[in-house]
């Protein structure tokens, strides 16, 4: 009885290797007989030149020397299954019944489809796992291959697979707040439009009827507008939502990859789809533009699809027509108006040379130069009397500064052969420093963006030595100024059938002043006022 006790013990020490003490992993016999671990023997044969037989001290040759002992290794992986298993035999050695029973089967090593042999390396440049043999078999060809432990090997793929994912969720986390912002500013669009429509409505109910008709084509002009902002932002939060959906399909891949515990598959899926993906993903060797605040700025070397899009804001605006619709339908019947244009009062800002009109509604040029220089205002700059030439400096301001709001204003410009009008702005200064303002001045503490009309130079845009020629429909007698300060914009019109003639993005205001400048007296050629239209 005792011996049958002892028998299965004695079965597991026969599994055991005689260096690892453990049950055999890729056994080979020696030419003596006695077996061995493949890798015990291997680490002996590169640690020292004289190897011999751990059991009998016979010598070694080398590893050609070494025979797979197949069988030998099957008996092993089923012990080392059974010492695994819920159930613990009676008898069984120590070192087997101190495995507890809800332990996890072990994964078996992978072997090599060539050889049998335990896949331990990586060769670098076939791209694949190799034993031993493998090794070997490369060494006496004479390529030298580079090889390095797959352990190291499979942490390098899942470290690189790790910062490539952490970029992603960054990445996609940024395009969800571009698709959210995006969806806002769409709803804003809509929002304005609907108030617009409602104002349009509103204002045309106090109109005729036969003046219905303008009313809808007011109204399909304002819905092609919104049709047309909304395309485009439409498109750009479609291209945000196509660049999301990749970013979590490549989540959705990388992380899957990152949590398999196969080395084989994870290396195989690597070469076939993981680098090529991950290299896509790479920055190229520029270094990267300046993005917005909510755009990712890589410092792992990948680049963001967040850079290429970005949020596209948009707006509709009828115009000067949103607050001043009435008198533009009084152009087609002149009855009932209830808002019109600004009546604008002028004052002299060159120092006596321009001539105001006695109701402050126009302004012209002197018919000669006027010699009481003493007389001049506080804002004069002293210019020579101008005959010829155009001066900015020369001009009118209104008596009001504008800083908020919408504003519009005409001006009859008659057949003036030189002219220029727009408006005045007051430049920014840092925090309204004190020092900085002081120095600013003594420069210009104002800056012009004007519409005008000369001899040499036809009709131009006019920011400060700027010019922007531009091409009106027709010779406007009467120019439409329309002044947003809300959106910093400046847009000009042929008063006469409101048609476009420039629109100028300042970018910001923090205060103006309607400009009005009678262009050079040109010996009496050039003698009409500037007129601002009062209704």
């Amino acid at each position: 009885m005792a011996m049958e006790l002892n028998k299965p013990a004695s079965l597991t020490e026969e599994l055991e290797c005689p260096v690892c003490l453990d049950f055999f992993r890729d056994p080979v016999m020696l030419e003596c007989g006695h077996n061995i671990c493949r890798p015990c023997i291997l680490k002996y044969m590169n640690s020292q030149r004289a190897v011999q037989c751990p059991e009998c001290r016979a010598a070694v040759n080398g590893p050609g020397s070494l025979v797979a002992n197949r069988a030998l290794r099957n008996l092993a992986d089923k012990a080392r299954a059974m010492q695994l298993s819920d159930v613990v035999p009676q008898g069984a050695s120590k070192s087997y019944s101190e495995v507890p029973a809800t332990a996890p089967p072990m994964q078996t090593e992978p072997l090599c489809a060539r050889h049998g042999q335990m896949l331990q390396l990586y060769s670098d440049a076939e791209q694949r796992p190799v034993c031993g043999v493998c090794v070997q078999e490369a060494r006496a060809l004479g390529l030298g291959y580079s090889y390095r432990p797959i352990a190291e090997v499979v942490a390098a793929c899942k470290a690189e697979v790790n910062g490539a994912l952490q970029f992603l969720v960054k990445d996609n986390q940024a395009l969800h707040h571009l698709e959210t912002s995006q969806v806002k500013e769409i709803a804003k669009v809509q929002d304005d439009t609907n108030q617009l429509m409602l104002e349009i409505a509103a204002r045309f109910s106090e109109l005729q009827e036969f003046l219905r008709r303008r009313e809808e084509e007011l109204k399909r002009e304002l819905k092609l507008s919104e049709k047309n902002v909304l395309e485009q932002m439409e498109r750009n939060l479609e291209a945000i939502q196509r660049a999301e959906n990749d970013g979590s399909q490549r989540i959705a891949a990388l992380q899957s990859i990152q949590e398999s515990g196969d080395p084989v598959s994870l290396l195989k899926w690597w070469t076939n789809t993981g680098y090529p993906l991950i290299e896509n993903m790479k920055q190229p060797s520029s270094p990267p533009a300046e993005t917005d605040d909510w755009e990712i700025v890589s410092t792992s070397g990948y680049k963001s699809q967040v850079k290429d899009l970005g949020l596209h804001p948009g707006s509709v605006s009828l115009g000067p027509i949103e607050t001043h619709l009435q008198f533009f339908v009084w152009k087609e019947m002149l009855k009932v108006i209830k808002t019109v244009p600004q009546r604008l009062t002028l004052e002299d800002c060159s120092g006596n040379w321009l001539k105001i009109s006695r109701d402050g509604c126009s302004v012209r040029q002197y018919d000669q130069r006027l010699p009481n220089q003493e007389n001049q205002t506080q804002c004069s700059t002293s210019p020579p009397f101008c005959e010829a030439a155009f001066d900015v400096n020369l001009h009118a301001t209104s008596s009001d500064k504008f800083s908020s709001g919408k504003h519009y204003w005409e001006v009859e410009v008659g057949g003036k052969s030189d002219w220029a009008l727009g408006v005045k702005l007051e430049k920014v200064t840092e925090k309204n420093s004190k020092w900085y303002k002081k120095l600013f001045n003594l420069i210009s503490p104002y800056y012009y963006v004007l519409l005008a009309f000369t001899k040499d130079k036809n009709y131009h845009i006019k920011v400060m030595s700027t010019d922007i020629p531009v091409v009106p429909a027709g010779r406007p007698r009467k120019v439409g100024v329309h002044l947003d300060c809300d959106k910093a914009t400046i847009t000009f019109y042929n008063a006469d059938d409101m048609s476009l003639i420039y629109t100028y993005d300042i970018g910001y205001i923090q205060s103006a002043l309607a400009y009005f400048n009678p262009g050079p007296y040109c010996h009496g050629r050039n003698t009409e006022p500037l007129k601002v239209c009062w209704y």
